[in-house]
């Protein structure tokens, strides 16, 4: 028993380190509380009074934040910059080139020329980066749609879907085409509601006046 109540605490060790390793905010709070009410519970498997309630206070703490950032509204908007002519493009893309390579390895930059530009702003920081083209059909194919570490929260491109399907598709149903090789963007696709088309690839399908009815009874301020 007493083996199993050390191979416990370990485990909660590794959980609270795991979290810290964290870029998301969001996902370093719910980790960390979920290690710490496991030192909790071990503290009071052993007896430890100050590691219980140590823990339990860390628990409260990280139960609060995350309450907080539930409550929080960010002001979302959407940038559209000239691919030929925006430096902080250019300087983004090269920034973050490890990463797109990471999640979107189908990405190339020679698909710029012939495609549209737009950053999902929120709070006027540039969470997310949209490169996409209009179909003759009148979709949307998206070459690319990343966000960076510090925002992936799925929260960017629940506006950037919303906002896309009233001011770019135009339509009353807004097509969305992409392709997916990355296991870590596929389970992106597939949260944000995606399905594998016909002819290979993923299609999400957003009712435009359902969205634009939305936006009218919104507050400005977005998500």
């Amino acid at each position: 028993m007493d083996a199993l109540i050390g191979w416990f605490g370990t485990l909660a060790s590794v959980v609270v380190a795991i979290s810290l390793m964290m870029r998301n905010l969001r996902r370093l709070r719910l980790l960390n509380l979920a290690g710490s009410a496991m030192f909790a519970a071990y503290g009071a498997a052993i007896g430890s009074v100050p590691v219980f309630a140590l823990n339990l206070f860390i628990v409260a703490i990280d139960a609060w934040y995350l309450a907080k950032m539930r409550r929080e509204r960010s002001a979302f908007s959407l940038l559209h910059v000239d691919i030929e002519r925006s430096e902080y493009l250019a300087s983004f893309l090269e920034f973050f080139a490890r990463d797109i390579a990471r999640f979107a390895p189908e990405f190339r930059r020679d698909e710029l020329p012939s495609s549209r530009a737009v950053f999902v702003l929120r709070d006027m920081m540039p969470a997310s980066l949209v490169v996409y083209r209009k179909a003759e059909d009148g979709a949307v194919d998206l070459l690319l749609d990343y966000a960076t570490p510090q925002w992936r929260d799925y929260r960017n491109a629940e506006y950037f879907f919303d906002a896309a399907a009233r001011d770019i598709a135009g339509g009353a149903t807004a097509i969305f085409r992409t392709r997916a090789s990355a296991k870590a963007h596929v389970a992106y696709l597939e949260r944000m509601g995606f399905a594998r088309a016909a002819g290979g690839g993923w299609e999400l399908r957003v009712d435009g006046v359902a969205t634009a009815e939305r936006s009218r009874g919104a507050a400005p301020s977005g998500r």
